[in-house]
């Protein structure tokens, strides 16, 4: 009794009878085994969906499905007032659809997306390096320009003391020459000075007949000088025109892809309300608002 019950408990294909069968058809409810798959498909009368036997049941029990509101729907409701206007398909035929369109996401995220993506990452680590690289650069180059314009101006400042030196040679030396010209005077006059006293104490008619004036040869006094000393004018520091002599900086500009606009390829409205529900893009990586 025991080995008869447990020979009805065993799982069995619906059409040889084999135990333990590896499909399973969804829609039939019937378990298959491999070689009996193909002719149970060549049933045309109804749809099939043949599944692994592990994965039986995973059909969803809604047969149709909505491509006006995008759900699953039964053959009850299919016709109730809210969706009867709504365009329907079998639910098989859009969960194929929905596979091949997965399939083809997939393809299209692991050959291109994913590894633009991962490119992108790499050229990171560049952009940062160039960043850098560039940055160092352009303080470099400001330095050896500020270093330029200090030693242009160092140079103008040695130029200016070197011509206050040589004026002040020149001026020393002409006060020089003047104090010698005084000081010889001043020498003879006294000399002058002395041999008149001597010849107002002695009674030699001689040597007084002999005395001539020289009073009108140092009436005049040795030429003094006019000196215009040398003035410094300093003009004001205009910082916008240092700035011009100096150099110009441009802004930073970073510039990104266009994007092209979007396009309403499909408009999904609800039916008792004209507002609009939704956009539908051209493409996922193109973004409507």
């Amino acid at each position: 009794m025991d080995d008869q019950q447990s020979h009805q408990d065993v799982i069995r294909c619906h059409l040889c009878e084999i135990p333990l069968p590896s499909m399973h058809c969804d829609i039939c409810h019937e378990h298959l085994c491999d070689e009996c798959k193909e002719k149970h498909l060549s049933d045309g009368s109804k749809e099939h969906y043949i599944v692994p036997f592990r994965l039986r049941g995973c059909t969803p029990k809604c047969e149709k499905h909505l491509k006006d509101c995008n759900i699953p729907i039964c053959e009850s409701c299919v016709s109730s007032d809210e969706h009867k206007e709504h365009t329907h398909e079998n639910i098989l035929t859009c969960l194929t659809a929905k596979k091949d369109l997965i399939q083809k996401d997939l393809k299209e995220i692991e050959n291109n997306l994913f590894p633009k993506l991962q490119e992108a990452a790499t050229n990171i680590q560049k952009q940062r390096a160039d960043q850098s690289k560039h940055s160092q650069k352009l303080r470099a180059d400001i330095n050896a320009q500020g270093e330029a314009m200090h030693k242009e101006i160092n140079t103008i400042i040695d130029d200016m003391r070197s011509n206050i030196d040589y004026m002040d040679s020149e001026h020393k030396q002409a006060i020089n020459i003047q104090e010698e010209s005084i000081n010889h005077t001043i020498k003879e006059l006294s000399q002058i000075i002395s041999d008149l006293r001597t010849l107002l104490d002695v009674n030699d008619v001689c040597k007084v007949s002999k005395y001539k004036t020289r009073n009108e040869e140092f009436k005049r006094v040795p030429d003094q000088f006019v000196v215009d000393f040398p003035t410094f004018t300093p003009q004001e520091i205009n910082r916008e025109h240092i700035s011009k002599q100096f150099g110009f900086l441009t802004k930073l500009k970073i510039t990104y892809p266009v994007v092209d606009e979007c396009q309403i390829t499909d408009e999904s409205t609800n039916m008792d309300n004209t507002t609009l529900n939704s956009l539908t893009c051209g493409s996922d990586s193109k973004y409507c608002s």
